[in-house]
């Protein structure tokens, strides 16, 4: 990639931000205001009036996650990190609203992305071995590949990807808290377009195909990491199934799933913020772009629910 490329890449790196960016230009208060008027032209719905959906909007805009989402229909790399490493009990009660609580504490979406995020970080540490190349695409915070246990094997190196410079803002941050530094080396770049052939030992990807609903550019996404990898190297990434009101095929186990908060969850993520985490797929979806891009030995590890399963995939020797 020549540095005029790069120089286009950064230029208009936040509008393609596809989690987060480019989709609020006048702050939540504009956004909520467009909510609450489609919330009255949609009418009740099961469960829940227009009067008790249009309060629970104006309850998101009383917590700084909830202005976030209400603006954003997406969460960022800090957001992100702080749902994933929150710990139930660590913030006093009195410093979370009822609502931003029950999004912490009990959402099944939020809870397996938790888990989603623990289960990465044993296959990860499992996969450890002196002199490797490890690489997060994107990045985010990094905390996937940051908070691992390194002890011994000073000779990794760590790589993070973004588009998103807020981003690798945070990663540099938690990096030089870990004491870390020395060995990360972070690049703003596409993830669709790394330049890498052969670099790394292990490349982990999460959030990114969650929203990109075009299949065709997720079996490309999955060839960029392919070509990235080392022969014989690991890809561990994540996706979302589908619930069962939108596939029979749905994996879901609902016994695991408090049906009440499900219901809470849909009204905030679907009703209301029209959240764009929205790109649904199979385990026999997922295995088969894996294979499209070239993969192989493909190893599922489900969440207790399995609403966001990880995939560890190999690249041939």
């Amino acid at each position: 990639m020549t540095k005029t490329d790069q120089a286009a890449i950064e230029a208009n790196a936040d509008d393609r931000l596809i989690s987060h960016g480019g989709n609020a230009k006048s702050g939540y208060e504009d956004r909520l205001r467009t909510i609450v008027e489609r919330l009255r032209g949609a009418g009740d719905i099961p469960g829940a009036t227009v009067a008790q959906q249009i309060a629970l909007a104006n309850e998101l805009s009383g917590f700084e996650l909830g202005r976030f989402l209400l603006e954003h229909r997406g969460l960022n790399a800090d957001w992100t990190h702080r749902l994933v490493t929150y710990q139930a009990g660590a913030t006093a009660p009195a410093a979370m609203t009822a609502l931003e609580s029950r999004i912490f504490d009990t959402l099944p979406a939020v809870l397996a992305t938790r888990e989603r995020f623990g289960i990465f970080r044993r296959t990860l540490q499992a996969l450890l071995a002196p002199g490797m190349v490890l690489a997060s695409v994107p990045c985010g915070v990094m905390g996937e590949l940051l908070l691992l246990d390194y002890t011994g094997l000073e000779d990794i190196e760590l790589v993070g990807v973004d588009l998103d410079q807020a981003a690798l803002d945070h990663a540099a941050a938690l990096a030089d808290e870990r004491g870390l530094s020395v060995r990360v080396s972070l690049h703003r770049k596409d993830a669709w377009s790394l330049g890498v052939h052969r670099g790394f030992d292990v490349l982990t990807s999460n959030g990114l195909n969650i929203y990109e609903p075009d299949d065709g550019r997720v079996v490309a996404l999955y060839r960029s990491f392919f070509d990235a990898l080392k022969p014989d190297g690991k890809l561990v990434t994540s996706f979302l199934t589908p619930p069962p009101t939108l596939s029979p095929e749905s994996p879901w186990d609902m016994a695991q799933i408090d049906r009440e908060v499900l219901a809470l969850q849909h009204l905030l993520f679907v009703r209301i913020i029209e959240a764009q985490w929205s790109a649904f797929r199979t385990h026999a979806q997922t295995d088969s772009q894996l294979r499209e891009a070239g993969f192989v030995d493909i190893e599922f590890i489900d969440d207790r629910a399995r609403m966001f399963p990880t995939v560890v995939a190999r690249k041939p020797l």
